[in-house]
């Protein structure tokens, strides 16, 4: 096991995609295994996917040898890191033959050391690579094209592939040969990534990765948020193993940390510090990391690190604050305006924010993350930061919004499968469910049409493997939210975040209505890319003395 690995105890709600990929790199056996690349906002378990994935190959099978690699930041050199590359490698491999867990844990060891080591047991093949990579030490492009090959060199001479688990892929990008980053040194991947008995399972920061063309080509696995069941099961799990099995996590909470593994275990944890944590040592504990515990200065670090001019990072942390606030997109133009900045400027804050995970910068504008949990630090940390306000005030004012947030919430999950008419299973899940919470009859029934509506969509506009249909359907006092999620990568595509839709076959097919319906019968209806694919979320206010709109028609556009 790697260090920094969860036990298995605490590793949960990721055995399907533990499984997948373990098939996936074992079709390195027969030659059909295909590199790919883990998608998902950061704190969603990519690196913890990957050590489970070691893990399981290191000590479950010996078909193919796990090889696992996270990217130090400070090996920037092609030298260093070809070689930090090429010993762990060479380690790994031969740790994996006997089952030498010692082995795994060594760093920092000489070539000669090394050596030592490869001639003890008699590995022929390595000893020639290393001798190979001793010979142009010199050379650091060769050196690092010999450590990079190293993994197919071994399958061409033992027979044996190797699954290379990459974390952090995307600081290669900051390699360099001499002073300045060459990120065309990337390229170099290309070769051993397409060999198909040396699959490449690689993760790293979302948008930075989808700017490599070395990634581009790779398939995308998503890695999806925790279901409510199963979050909560797993923050069971975490309490009756820090001895505080008594406390509950509160379901508004629960939703509230939107499935993410980190934030549910960093809250847990530290509510787990009590013996008997009631709901409210939980939104304390949840105060506390969005205000100055581990989770705030990770993304005020990752802010620093973008930004390390001080002016610089005040604005874009402004202008974070300032999507966060909004519905609407905020285009460059707009940003440069707002903060009389050049649009070089303006665009180079949307990236860095965009590369961030704090906000949403497809087609050249920024919207809020709908990761409520960055837009709570970036509310706090614009308050402290910019407005002067204490952190101790910024806590209490989370703990009172989270009275209100503590009210009856209820929340389901449906999955379909995309078959003809699953939509109306969701259609009559949602009416049972307005029925059994006693909501308006009229209010439910149109947010049913734009259901329908919307799960017809995804099911049109699928372009994965996965053949499914996510619908969760959160119900609260005032309001009922229901998101729609499937593969469909393309259904999101105008500047607004909008479905893009063919205007002229929508006028020779009749299609591009469900749109229309959709906000018609919904009171606020979102779009978004997510880990997945593409999610549609329609929300329908629920004022008890409100009245519902009214079923006049349509007009044709």
């Amino acid at each position: 096991m790697l260090p920094g690995t969860l036990q298995e105890t605490e590793f949960f709600g990721r055995e399907a995609e533990l499984g997948d990929l373990r098939r996936r790199v074992l079709q390195a056996e027969r030659g059909l295994a295909q590199s790919a690349y883990l998608s998902g906002p950061r704190g969603i378990g990519k690196t913890e996917l990957l050590k489970q994935l070691f893990s399981s190959l290191f000590w479950r099978q010996d078909r193919v040898v796990p090889f696992f690699y996270s990217i130090n930041p400070a090996l920037v050199s092609a030298a260093s890191f070809s070689r930090s590359y090429l010993t762990q490698f060479l380690y790994q491999r031969i740790a994996f033959e006997k089952k030498e867990q010692a082995l795994l844990y060594i760093d920092g060891v000489s070539l000669d050391e090394l050596s030592i080591l490869v001639e003890e047991r008699e590995a022929r093949w390595a000893r020639e690579v290393l001798e190979k990579f001793a010979r142009n030490a010199g050379d650091p492009l060769s050196a690092l094209h010999i450590a990079l090959n190293a993994p197919q060199q071994s399958v061409l001479t033992t027979g044996v592939p190797v699954a290379v688990l990459i974390d952090g892929f995307h600081r290669v990008k900051k390699l360099s040969i001499g002073d300045n980053p060459d990120p065309r040194l990337a390229s170099l991947f290309e070769v051993p990534m397409s060999f198909r008995k040396t699959p490449h399972i690689i993760a790293g920061n979302e948008a930075d990765l989808r700017d490599m063309p070395v990634s581009s080509g790779l398939e995308r696995i998503a890695v999806p948020p925790l279901g409510l069941a199963i979050a909560a099961t797993g923050a069971g799990s975490l309490l009756h193993a820090h001895h505080a099995s008594k406390g509950s996590i509160p379901q508004a909470l629960l939703i509230h940390l939107g499935g993410n593994p980190l934030y549910l275990r960093r809250v847990v944890l530290m509510a787990a510090t009590l013996p008997n944590p009631t709901e409210a040592d939980f939104w304390k504990a949840y105060a506390h990391e969005i205000t100055e515990g581990s989770l705030a200065l990770a993304v005020s670090s990752h802010l620093k690190c973008i930004f390390p001019d001080l002016e610089l990072r005040r604005l874009a942390l402004t202008a974070a604050y300032k999507v966060s606030h909004s519905n609407e997109p905020l285009a460059c133009h707009q940003l440069a305006r707002t903060f009389s900045l050049s649009v070089d400027q303006a665009e180079a804050i949307a990236h860095g924010l965009y590369r961030a995970d704090i906000a949403r910068g497809e087609f050249g504008v920024l919207r809020s993350a709908h990761d409520r949990v960055v837009r709570d630090i970036i509310e706090t940390l614009f308050r402290r930061e910019i407005l002067g306000k204490a952190s101790h005030d910024l806590a209490q004012e989370i703990l009172e919004r989270s009275s209100a947030a503590g009210e009856e919430v209820v929340s389901y999950e449906i999955t379909l499968p995309m078959i003809k008419e699953a939509e109306l299973v969701a259609a009559q899940c949602l009416e049972q469910i307005g029925k059994n919470l006693h909501m308006h009859q009229d209010a439910v029934g149109q947010l049913q049409i734009a259901v329908i509506e919307a799960c017809i969509n995804a099911m049109e506009h699928s372009k994965g493997t996965d053949n499914r249909v996510y619908v969760g359907v959160v119900a609260g006092k005032d309001r009922l939210e229901v998101s729609i999620e499937s593969e469909g990568q393309e259904f999101v595509a105008l500047e607004g975040g909008e479905p893009a839709v063919d205007r002229e076959q929508a006028r020779t097919s009749g299609r591009g209505w469900g749109i229309k319906l959709m906000k018609r019968y919904a009171d606020e209806v979102k779009f978004e890319k997510t880990a997945r694919g593409t999610k549609t979320t329609l929300i329908k206010k629920l004022e008890p003395t409100a009245g519902v709109k009214k079923e006049d028609a349509i007009s044709h556009e």
